[in-house]
């Protein structure tokens, strides 16, 4: 709950990361800033297969 408030995220983007969907550039760099890291540090670029 705390980075749900520090970040200004909406409970609705909590539960799109908990899903593993997408989220605003915005909300990773507001994550990334309260952390104190870099985007790379909390995510990982994973190419989709075909057909999905």
């Amino acid at each position: 709950m705390d980075l749900l408030k520090a970040a200004r995220m909406s409970p609705n983007t909590l539960a799109k990361l908990g899903r593993n969907e997408d989220v605003s550039m915005d909300v990773l760099r507001r994550i990334c800033e309260y952390l104190q890291c870099d985007v790379g540090d909390i995510m990982e670029m994973v190419p989709e297969k075909d057909g999905v």
